[in-house]
C-alpha cells in the first residue's frame, strides 16, 4: 500500500500519484504563486479524507480543518491556506473564491460549508463563491430543497447574465441540465436549460470555448437522453465528447496537459457507464481498461474494472485487478482486499 501517492491532500504540493492528486498539487502551486486556479472538474467526496485516514492506519490522522496540521508540518501552500482562513473576513471575494476552491479540491467540505458568505453576491466572484458554499452544504448536510433552490438560483444568475464570459455561462447552463436530468423533477426546466446550453454553443464564435469545455458540454448534456433511454443519441453525444477530449490531449502544452488528461478520463468513465447500461460487455471492458491505462495509479479505476469482471464471471482477472487496487492504497484498500479473498478462483 502506498499512501504517499495521496500526499498532495496533506501538503498541496506533492505532484505524484493519480491524476486527481496531481491536480490538487497543481492547484496548490498556482494558489501559492497567486496565479488563476486551473479549472479542474473533479472534486473528492465528503467522506474521502476520513476514508483515507482510516485505511492508512494512523499514518494520516483525520484532519477536519487545514489548521489542525501542526505549523511545523505545513508546506508553504498549506500555511498560506491556514493564514487566509484565519483572515477570511478581511479577504476580497476573489481571494475567498480561491480559498474555497482549494478547500473543495482538498475535500474540506465541512470547513467550506461553515465559512460566512458576503452579505450580497454583487460580483461574479461572489456568485461563484456562493455556489461553492452551497455545493459544500449539499455534500455535508444533504440535498434539502432549500439548498437545491439556492444552488439552482445561483446557476441561473450565471447562465442568464450576458455580461459574464460565455464559458462561465455555458458551464452554469450545463450544470443546470445535469441537475434537472438527475432529479427528474421538472421536464420543462430541463428542456429550457438544455435549449439555453445549445444556443450558447451554436451562437458562439469559433474559439470562444476550449475543446475541454466543449467535451465537458457534450458529456454533460448526454445525461438527458441517457435518463430517457435514448442510447443511440447518448453514443452520438459521447462520440463528440471523446473526439474533443482527444483533440485537447493532442494540442495541450505543459500547462494544459493535466487538464486534458483529467477530462479524457472523465469521458472514458462516462462511456463505460453508458455502454454498461445497454449490456454491451465488450465495449464496457474496453472503456474500463482505457481508464486504467490513462490513470494507472488510481485504485478506483482498478476497482471498477474488477467489479465488472466479477459480473462477467472472469473471477481470476477480477482478483488480479483487486490486488492491483489494494497495492495502490486508499480509498478502496479494505474493499479490494476483501474481494481478493471472497471472490472464488475460477475452476
Amino acid at each position: 500500500m502506498n499512501p504517499d501517492r495521496l500526499a498532495a491532500y496533506y501538503d498541496l504540493s506533492s505532484s505524484h500519484g493519480p491524476l486527481h492528486a496531481q491536480a490538487v498539487a497543481d492547484t496548490g502551486r498556482c494558489y501559492l504563486a497567486g496565479l488563476p486556479l486551473p479549472p479542474y472538474q473533479a472534486f473528492p467526496s465528503a467522506s474521502f479524507r476520513t476514508a483515507v485516514a482510516e485505511e492508512t492506519k494512523g499514518r494520516n490522522t483525520v484532519v477536519r480543518d487545514p489548521r489542525d496540521h501542526p505549523a511545523s508540518d505545513r508546506s508553504a501552500a498549506w500555511q498560506r491556506l491556514c493564514s487566509e482562513l484565519d483572515a477570511w473576513q478581511r479577504l476580497g471575494a476573489d481571494q475567498q473564491l480561491k480559498v474555497a476552491t482549494v478547500l473543495g479540491h482538498l475535500g474540506f467540505w465541512a470547513v467550506l460549508a461553515r465559512l460566512p458568505l458576503p452579505e450580497a453576491a454583487s460580483t461574479q466572484e461572489a456568485v461563484r463563491l456562493a455556489h461553492r458554499h452551497y455545493v459544500a452544504r449539499r455534500l455535508v448536510f444533504g440535498k434539502g430543497p432549500d439548498v437545491t433552490d439556492q444552488l439552482r438560483g445561483l446557476l441561473r444568475v450565471q447562465a442568464e447574465d450576458e455580461s459574464l464570459p460565455a464559458p462561465m455561462r455555458l458551464g452554469a447552463a450545463v450544470n443546470l441540465v445535469v441537475d434537472h436530468a438527475r432529479s427528474a423533477d421538472s421536464p420543462a426546466a430541463l428542456a429550457h436549460w438544455q435549449s439555453v446550453a445549445e444556443t450558447l454553443v451554436e451562437r458562439a464564435p469559433c474559439g470562444v470555448y476550449s475543446d475541454i469545455l466543449l467535451s465537458a458540454y457534450w458529456r454533460g448534456v448526454s445525461f438527458v437522453p441517457f435518463h430517457r433511454g435514448a442510447h443511440d443519441r447518448v453514443r452520438e453525444m459521447l462520440d463528440r465528447s471523446e473526439h474533443l477530449a482527444r483533440a485537447a490531449l493532442h494540442a495541450a502544452g505543459p500547462g494544459r496537459m493535466l487538464l486534458a488528461q483529467e477530462n479524457h478520463r472523465l469521458v472514458l468513465m462516462t462511456r463505460a457507464r453508458a455502454v454498461q447500461a445497454r449490456g454491451r460487455r465488450s465495449e464496457t471492458e474496453h472503456y474500463l481498461r482505457a481508464c486504467v491505462r490513462v490513470d494507472p495509479q488510481d485504485p478506483v479505476s482498478h476497482v471498477h474494472l474488477a467489479d465488472f469482471l466479477v459480473l462477467t464471471g472472469r473471477r481470476d482477472d477480477a482478483r488480479a485487478s483487486y490486488r492491483s487496487a489494494a497495492a495502490l492504497g486508499p480509498p478502496h484498500t479494505e474493499y479490494a482486499l476483501s474481494q481478493v479473498t471472497s471472490v472464488p478462483a475460477s475452476p
